[in-house]
């Protein structure tokens, strides 16, 4: 699964979505479907972090609280 990058879309007002999947159109559809399920009521996803490295991401709260993002699908938030 080389083929496979990490995306990240900030998210006014939350942290953002974070993704993994082998394109762009892909993870962002992820991330929209994400979006709509925890917080239908938010903003539209901010420009997109491609191949995020996800030890900048919060310590306080993201990296704690998501999935390993070496498997396909939305690691942050837990939906």
């Amino acid at each position: 699964m080389t083929d496979l990058r990490r995306f990240w879309f900030p998210l006014t007002g939350h942290f953002g979505v974070g993704v993994t999947a082998r394109s762009l159109e892909e993870a962002r559809a992820l991330a929209e479907a994400a979006r709509r399920r925890t917080w239908p009521s938010a903003p539209a996803l901010g420009p997109v972090v491609e191949d995020i490295d996800v030890s900048t991401l919060d310590e306080g709260h993201v990296l704690p609280n998501m999935r390993p993002p070496v498997w396909p699908g939305v690691w942050y938030p837990l939906t």
